[in-house]
């Protein structure tokens, strides 16, 4: 059986892209200096997570 792997990217070409793009993304923090609101929260631990 083969091992799945969850990633971004798949090769390296892909990873360059990435990371190009974020190094020009702005921070949390730099975002709410800014007076914006950031991305919601994608995961609460406080929830239980439903068994599929």
């Amino acid at each position: 059986m083969k091992k799945v792997v969850n990633t971004t990217v798949r090769n390296l070409k892909d990873l360059k892209v990435q990371s190009k793009m974020m190094e020009v993304m702005k921070t949390n923090q730099q975002v709410k200096e800014n007076g914006e609101i950031p991305d919601p929260i994608q995961y609460d631990s406080t929830k239980k997570e439903s068994s599929n």
